[in-house]
């Protein structure tokens, strides 16, 4: 599958493109809930990470609805991937996939899983969704516009709001993971000056940034793009910022590559020198 030329590939207009991924989003998430109420079987796959039925159901739905609308897209999704079926290039325009992101969550019986779909424009993630079906809750960001909304039993939007991302306050909030304890990540939160700290799991975490409910997400540890695309998406087009640590914005591409991306501290508010990521 080869990369288009340009975002031309994706004809239409962002906002009627938000509509197209948030329907795919809410339609792969009743795929997952409908597993989970039948009980989901459990697999591991080749990085030891666990895999079921539900995260296979949602990405080929999601996967057979993006092709259909943008054949000339190239698609890069995690299932795709641990098969061997992802292009081996892909930098003008490429969508990204996590169709269950927090398996363990799912596993475990929690409600923090997502549904993660976002574009890729010139190595920046220009337009993403991330569904949150066991929630309700919907989020979508695109150029300078962040949304949230929640999403009834029968799959429609409602209160659809305006989100942004607040000033930083005094005591700001920091993000980590609810299921993975990190020592990199941990010790770079304990240099920042006074904060607190809240545990959330998968992409949300993006998503509260975008809303201002908290402020800074550290991850020190190396994830893949997929994990991360479609909540970056959000807090970009929110007001904020994912930098990597040498302090520019976080790069995406396909280019041989195994489809990671390197370390990174998500930001509702641009950090300044006290809270630099090259010090902290």
């Amino acid at each position: 599958m080869g990369a288009p030329d340009s975002f031309e590939a994706v004809p239409q207009p962002l906002p009627d493109l938000i509509e197209t991924l948030e329907l795919a989003a809410i339609a792969a998430g009743r795929e997952i809930l409908a597993v989970r109420a039948a009980g989901a079987k459990i697999s591991i796959k080749s990085d030891s990470t666990p895999v079921t039925q539900a995260d296979k159901f949602a990405e080929a739905l999601i996967l057979k609805r993006l092709n259909g609308q943008f054949p000339g897209v190239p698609v890069v999704a995690e299932e795709m991937a641990e098969d061997g079926k992802c292009p081996r290039s892909a930098q003008a325009s490429y969508f990204l996939v996590d169709a269950l992101d927090g398996t363990g969550d799912f596993i475990a019986g929690r409600n923090e899983f997502t549904v993660n779909i976002a574009l890729i424009r010139d190595f920046k993630p220009v337009a993403g969704v991330v569904y949150a079906p066991a929630l309700g809750k919907i989020w979508a960001g695109a150029g300078p516009q962040a949304q949230a909304g929640d999403v009834t039993p029968e799959g429609e939007i409602v209160a659809r709001r305006l989100i942004r991302t607040r000033p930083r306050p005094r005591t700001p909030v920091a993000l980590i993971s609810l299921s993975h304890r990190e020592p990199e990540t941990q010790a770079w939160i304990e240099k920042m000056p006074a904060h607190e700290i809240e545990r959330v799991g998968s992409s949300l975490k993006f998503c509260l940034l975008a809303e201002g409910k908290a402020d800074v997400y550290p991850r020190l540890v190396c994830l893949k793009q997929w994990d991360i695309a479609a909540g970056d998406a959000v807090l970009r087009a929110a007001g904020g910022i994912t930098l990597g640590l040498d302090g520019k914005p976080l790069r995406y591409g396909v280019e041989n590559a195994d489809f990671g991306c390197g370390r990174f501290v998500s930001w509702g508010d641009a950090p300044d020198r006290e809270f630099a990521v090259e010090d902290a």
